[in-house]
Formats: structure tokens, C-alpha cells, sequence
């Protein structure tokens, strides 16, 4: 019987354990606190900055919000970020994606630093991964990722996995993350000439490549387990990159869209500001 893998009870323990380590900081005076920055009224953006702000609160972080018209300026923009920087009582900084067209996502993150980027943008970040430090900032969607298989006991040690999508914010970080849990990563992408040739053969498929339904029976074979970190709509009706109905029959576990992979990234996010801030305050 093929098992659901739902992403609510992860991040249920994940908050958990932000509450804890929030607790133990507030009694050595240091009141971890995030600095949200969103430009413009992006639907998205003002939606999930809504749900970060409800996960903040429920662990008990403070959380200071910073909005700009979509017409700021590049320069305006990095000066704010610069001075959240420089600030102590602020612990993580969090930019809200997307930006307008005429601000490049790449200089923003470089201005953030390192110690208070939670959602894992800075090259910083990244080669932190690479080299597997434990004081590692990762993108929330890959840390969501490898939270869910930790929680159900997916063993990853000599797994053979194919991630679906090369995105710097999701499918390269987390290849890296798997291979530092010494899985054999394979990552395809669009430029692949056969992307079936790597999911069939794989015990674990992970598809992140943003497109609805991709991911049919035949892309996997007989008990694998699939991850789908995609979201889109199809007839109204949200849905991810797997094509679920036939995929289950065939996996021996699955995560839902809704209620998987995208129901923990908040959780993630709280935890990430309680470690920015124990790295900042205590060690």
C-alpha cells in the first residue's frame, strides 16, 4: 500500500523545535527576530509573507516588516538591507520573491549577510553547502525537502535519486544536500536529451521542474519513492509536477499537492531565524 507522505506533521515538530531553541535565547536575553522585505503587492508574495509571519509568531519570533513600492530603486533597496545588516536586534533577513523586473535577485542577495540570510540566497550560503558546515543557511524549499525524508525515515546513505530541475533555489542546492547525505544524485533539467533514462532507475524521484503533471507512471519504476515539489493549477484545482492518481499506484510513497513539501517551508523558515539567531547570540 502506498504511503502519503504529508508534510503537516513535519513541520509541526520542525516549529517544535524552533519554540525550544526561541525559549532557551529569550532566557539569555536575546529575542530572535526576523526582518521581512517585500516590494510591491505581489498576491503571492503578500500571501506567503502572511503565512512566514504566522509561523514567526507561533514559535515566538518578533517580526519587523519592510515594504517598498515596486518603484524603489536597486539603490534604495541594498541601503535598507545594508542597515538591517548592521542592526543587532535583527537576526534573519528575508526577501520576498519575486522582484520587479527592474531589480536583479542576484545583487540583493550579495547585500544580505550571510549570518542573517535564512532563505539561503547568498553565494556564502551556498558554498556552505558545498563543503557541508553545519552553520549553513539553505534555500527553504530544499531544507523542506530533506526534513520530509527525515521525518519518515527515508534513508538517503547509497539511494539512487534524480532530482527533476537545476533552479539555484531548489534543485542544485538540493542535489548538493543530498550528496552530503552520501545519496547518488543525478540531476536532469530541460537540456536533458532523456530524462525518463535517469527517473526509471532511481530509488528516490524529486521533481522541482515547475511544470503540471510531468511526472507520469511511466517516469518511475515499481516502489520508488516520489517527492513533488511543484505547484501550479490545472482546472482550477492546485497540482504539482506528478501526475498523483497513477504515480501512487505505482510508488511506495508519495507527498500530496497540496499539503507536502509547500506546508513545511514556513516551518523551515522559523527555524532557520532560531539557528541564525543561536549562531549570532551563543556561539
Amino acid at each position: 500500500m502506498t504511503v502519503e507522505l504529508s508534510g503537516k506533521p513535519v513541520a509541526r515538530r520542525l516549529l517544535n523545535r524552533a519554540t525550544q531553541t526561541v525559549d532557551d535565547l529569550k532566557k539569555i536575553d536575546c529575542f530572535p527576530t526576523l526582518a521581512i522585505v517585500r516590494v510591491g503587492e505581489e498576491e503571492s508574495s503578500v500571501s506567503y509573507e502572511n503565512a512566514a509571519m504566522k509561523a514567526m509568531r507561533r514559535v515566538g519570533i518578533e517580526v519587523e516588516s519592510v515594504v517598498f513600492e515596486k518603484t524603489v530603486t536597486s539603490e534604495k533597496l541594498i541601503k535598507a538591507i545594508r542597515r538591517l545588516n548592521q542592526s543587532k536586534k535583527i537576526h534573519g533577513i528575508l526577501v520576498m520573491q519575486p522582484l520587479p523586473v527592474s531589480l536583479s535577485r542576484n545583487d540583493i542577495a550579495r547585500c544580505i549577510h550571510p549570518d542573517k540570510d535564512i532563505d539561503g540566497l547568498t553565494p556564502e550560503n551556498l558554498g556552505r553547502v558545498v563543503v557541508n558546515d553545519r552553520h549553513a543557511l539553505v534555500p527553504s524549499t530544499p531544507k523542506a525537502v530533506m526534513s520530509l525524508l527525515a521525518h519518515y525515515d527515508i534513508s538517503l546513505e547509497g539511494k539512487d535519486v534524480c532530482v527533476i530541475g537545476s533552479s539555484p533555489v531548489v534543485g542544485r542546492p538540493l542535489t548538493l544536500m543530498l550528496l552530503n547525505a552520501e545519496a547518488t544524485v543525478s540531476n536532469v533539467h530541460v537540456k536533458t536529451k532523456d530524462v525518463k533514462r535517469y527517473t526509471r532507475e532511481a530509488d528516490i524521484v524529486i521533481s522541482a521542474a515547475g511544470v503540471v503533471e510531468l511526472v507520469t507512471a511511466e517516469y518511475i519504476k515499481d516502489g520508488a519513492v516520489v517527492i513533488d515539489v511543484g505547484f501550479g493549477y490545472k482546472d482550477g484545482k492546485p497540482v504539482g509536477d506528478v501526475k498523483y492518481e497513477e504515480v501512487a499506484a505505482k510508488a511506495s510513497a508519495i507527498t500530496p499537492v497540496p499539503g507536502g513539501v509547500g506546508s513545511i517551508t514556513t516551518a523551515v523558515l522559523a527555524e532557520q531565524v532560531a539557528q541564525a539567531a543561536w549562531n549570532q547570540c551563543v556561539e
